[in-house]
Parts: C-alpha cells; sequence; structure tokens
C-alpha cells in the first residue's frame, strides 16, 4: 500500500505532536465491573527527566480512564534517514516511524466476541481512522477500533512504506499500538533556515506531528478529554533506549553534523491554526534535531589562503614608494588569484537573496587589496608631483600596513567567532537515565499501574508538587 498526499487541513497521514498539559488531581471514579468495585484513588505527581528530552515530566497511571476523565495518547518517534537539506527552499527528505499508544476505552464501536487464550487475531487498518481485528479460529469474527487520526503538520509530500501496523499488546488493559513509517519531504520554517553565518549556519530540523480531525467538544477524540504525551518504557517494552523516540545512530546527514547524545529534543507547541478561537487550546509535537554545517573546507583550506594573500600584500608596502611600478603590478597579480577564487568559491556558496559571511570575507578582502593599491598611487604621487621626502611616504606606508593588518586580523575573528569546537565522537550506546528523584509512586494494581509522562513547562503545577486544577 502506498500513498503520496499533501498535507490538508482536515488531517491527512502525519506524525502526532505531543501535548504537554497539567491535569488536576482527579479522583478516579469507582466503577463496577464483573460485579466487583475498584477503589477509587488520588492521583498526584512525581518529577523525572526523560533522556533526550531535558523537560521534567509528571509520572502518573496509563490505566484507563472513564467517563469524563482524562485520557491519553501517547507518541514515539524514531528518526531513520535525513537527506540533504535546501536552504533555499527550506525542505528537507526524512524517513521516520511514528508509533502511537493509547488504553482503548471503546469509544465509538461495539466490543464484541471478546478473544480468549485460545484464540489468534490480526488487526488490519480499515481506512485511516478505524482499525479491524480478524480472529484466527473455528469461527470468523471481527471487532473494531477506532485509530487517532495523524498529520504530518509540515509535510509537502509523503510515502506511506508498507502498512500501518495495529496491535493489541495487553487485553486488561487495552493497550493498543498503532505504528507507520513514513517517507517524507518537509517543509522547514523560512527564518530557520537563513544561512547568514555560512559556513557556520546552524538550523533547527522539524518534524511537526499533530491530531486535528475530531478534537472537538464531543468528538471521538475530544481535546478535552484525550491529551497527548510521550510514550514511556511501559509502552515500547524497552524496544528503544528512549521511551519516546531517537535518532538512529547510523543517520548521517549530507554536510552537516549533529550532537549524537541529544540528538532529537522534544516540545509541546500551540497548534497555531483552527477554525475557531477555540482551537487554539489545542497542541501539537515538534521533533527537532540541532544540525550545524561542516565548515572544515572553508576553514582550513580558504580563509588560511586569503590570509597569506593578504599579508603578503601589506608586506609590498616595504618596496621603496618610488617603487610605483612594481608595487601595482604585484597587488593586480594578487587581485587576480582572488577573484579566481570567488568565482570558484561562488558555484559552493548558497544562491540567497542577502548576503551571507562567506561573502563579506572574500569582499573584504578584495576591498582591502584595491585600497592598498590606491595607497601607493597616492604615495607616488606625493613624491613625484608634490615634492614630498621618501621618509614622508614611508610613514604613511606603515600606517596604512597596519590599518591592513588589524582589518585582517579582525575579519578572522568575524569569520572564526561562530566556529563549533569538534565535538567528542563516541561509540559507547547511550544509557537510559533514571529519575533523579526518589522512587515515583504508580498508581493502580501491580499488572496495569504504568508510568505516564507529560511536560511540566506549563502553569498547573502547585509549589508543592500536586496537581492544580487545568
Amino acid at each position: 500500500m502506498r500513498e503520496n498526499n499533501s498535507f490538508t487541513s482536515d488531517g491527512g497521514y502525519g506524525a502526532t505532536m505531543i501535548i504537554d498539559r497539567c491535569l488536576s488531581s482527579h479522583l478516579l471514579a469507582a466503577k463496577k465491573e464483573e460485579g466487583q468495585e475498584q477503589e477509587v484513588s488520588n492521583l498526584s505527581s512525581s518529577n523525572v527527566f526523560s533522556e533526550g528530552n531535558p523537560q521534567p515530566y509528571r509520572l502518573i497511571s496509563h490505566e484507563p480512564f472513564f467517563n469524563n476523565y482524562i485520557r491519553t495518547i501517547r507518541f514515539q518517534v524514531v528518526v531513520w534517514y535525513v537527506g540533504a537539506v535546501d536552504v533555499m527552499q527550506g525542505r528537507v527528505a526524512a524517513k521516520f516511524r511514528v508509533t502511537l499508544f493509547w488504553n482503548d476505552d471503546g469509544g465509538g464501536h461495539e466490543m464484541r466476541n471478546r478473544m480468549t487464550r485460545s484464540e489468534s487475531s490480526e488487526w488490519v487498518m480499515q481506512g485511516r481512522q478505524k482499525a479491524v481485528e480478524h480472529k484466527i479460529s473455528d469461527e470468523v469474527s471481527e471487532r473494531a477500533v477506532d485509530v487517532p487520526p495523524l498529520s504530518i503538520l509540515n509535510a509537502v509530500s509523503f510515502d506511506i512504506i508498507g502498512k500501518p501496523e495495529v496491535k493489541l499488546l495487553r487485553e486488561k488493559t487495552k493497550l493498543m499500538r498503532w505504528t507507520c513509517l513514513y517517507k517524507a519531504v518537509l517543509f522547514q520554517d523560512e527564518t530557520n533556515m537563513r544561512v547568514e553565518k555560512f559556513p557556520h549556519d546552524e538550523h533547527d530540523l522539524c518534524i511537526k506531528l499533530g491530531i486535528l480531525a475530531h478534537r472537538g467538544q464531543g468528538s471521538r477524540w475530544d481535546r478535552n478529554k484525550w491529551r497527548l504525551a510521550l510514550a514511556t518504557e511501559e509502552d515500547s517494552q524497552r524496544s528503544t533506549r528512549v521511551p519516546h523516540g531517537l535518532l538512529v545512530d547510523h543517520v548521517k546527514i549530507p554536510n552537516f553534523n549533529h550532537d549524537s547524545q541529544n540528538a532529537l529534543n522534544f516540545q509541546f507547541v500551540p497548534l497555531g491554526f483552527g477554525s475557531s478561537k477555540e482551537d487554539d487550546s489545542d497542541e501539537c509535537l515538534e521533533v527537532k534535531v540541532h544540525i550545524y554545517r561542516e565548515s572544515n573546507y572553508f576553514d582550513w583550506n580558504i580563509i588560511p589562503m586569503l590570509a597569506t594573500l593578504d599579508v603578503v600584500a601589506t608586506a609590498l608596502l616595504l618596496l621603496d614608494a618610488t617603487s610605483f611600478f612594481q608595487r601595482a603590478l604585484l597587488f593586480l597579480n594578487i587581485t587576480f588569484v582572488e577573484i579566481g577564487i570567488r568565482m570558484q568559491l561562488d558555484s559552493k556558496l548558497p544562491n540567497v537573496g542577502y548576503q551571507i559571511k562567506m561573502q563579506t570575507i572574500l569582499n573584504n578582502s578584495f576591498f582591502r587589496l584595491l585600497g592598498l593599491e590606491l595607497e601607493s598611487s597616492m604615495v607616488y604621487y606625493l613624491t613625484h608631483i608634490r615634492g614630498w621626502s621618501v621618509e614622508h611616504a614611508d610613514i604613511i606606508d606603515m600606517i596604512a600596513a597596519s590599518i591592513s593588518l588589524v582589518h585582517a586580523i579582525f575579519m578572522l575573528h568575524v569569520y572564526y567567532k561562530d566556529k563549533r569546537p569538534p565535538m567528542k565522537r563516541t561509540s559507547a550506546p547511550k544509557q537510559v537515565g533514571k529519575p533523579i528523584t526518589c522512587s515515583p509512586q504508580m498508581y493502580g494494581t501491580p499488572t496495569t499501574a504504568t508510568p505516564l509522562l507529560l511536560p511540566l513547562n506549563r502553569q498547573g503545577t502547585s509549589q508543592n508538587g500536586t496537581l492544580d486544577q487545568p
């Protein structure tokens, strides 16, 4: 199955952003099931830090919520490939897998023919918002489950590799897993793609994921009842070293480097658009990888050559002012060499409508040579026409040489000040970080309690660590 769609406002396939909300310290409603009442438990929170995401998170239960209580859709994003970055069009190709976990509450469909251990089953996507379970037994039976419709909010185009997969991980808690592998061309924000500091420019490549359809009040995935969160180890079953996602180790971005130890950054931001003011309360997930350009070609080949030519040109002022012909001829030869370098470099520079740092360095080097040429012409005129002494001309040459060297040193500072220090590379696998606080509390029975990560970077947390009303 292969589709190629452009992003539409009604929510096409896509990556779903993680939304951080402040949940209230609700009491789980007493619920009767098979004649037995469950105990009412209070929700509280503990702060932990998740590796790959420095934000603190709340740890609460994944145990299903009922009626009007908060439920969560939890996301995992694994990036497998990042292509060449097109800074002029603001696009980048990427291949990534989006996996979502949720505890199904049975809403929107009828659960029938409860599965037993002697039966096997397979979940198959039917459209983009529903999965159907096919049971393999003596009698064929089916049941359907609603799947949250995900959207890649900044996709120019995308393909689905293979088929989306749906699986019931735990029958008791109705823990469902939906996963899909995408190959997409992603549009990047224009301000983030500017290259004024080329070749020391840095960018944040972003995947924006969100749920757009059926998020209104009373809808199947009501934003007030279904909050977005990050997957946990209980969800991922330790399939990845970072439960909510990572950039795989073999990913190499052409002409760019990235921090392999803290590759992906997960951040919740307002959705930013919608059909009404009410939609502004919804959020989406931005999964970012920070990259910086490999500049060694310019740092150790072009700039040292330009600096050497500048020093040689300045040294020509040691010639006597009366030797104007020799000075002018050598200055022009050095100027032509720099013009040749500039013409070759232009093919490697980004073709943008504003001046970049590398062009500034080349222009200043060229103008400095022309300035020295004009200075030689002036002192020759003063000595031969105005009758100045050679000693006075030498003083002018010394002043000009000093200004030229100071200017050259300043331009080297302007160029190298944005260069990143070499990054220490390590092949050791990254260890999963442990919570820095005391052991977090778990809610529900030992077999159903599951940690849930929700960021604490919003309002709603009181000073004593408990949760305020949302």
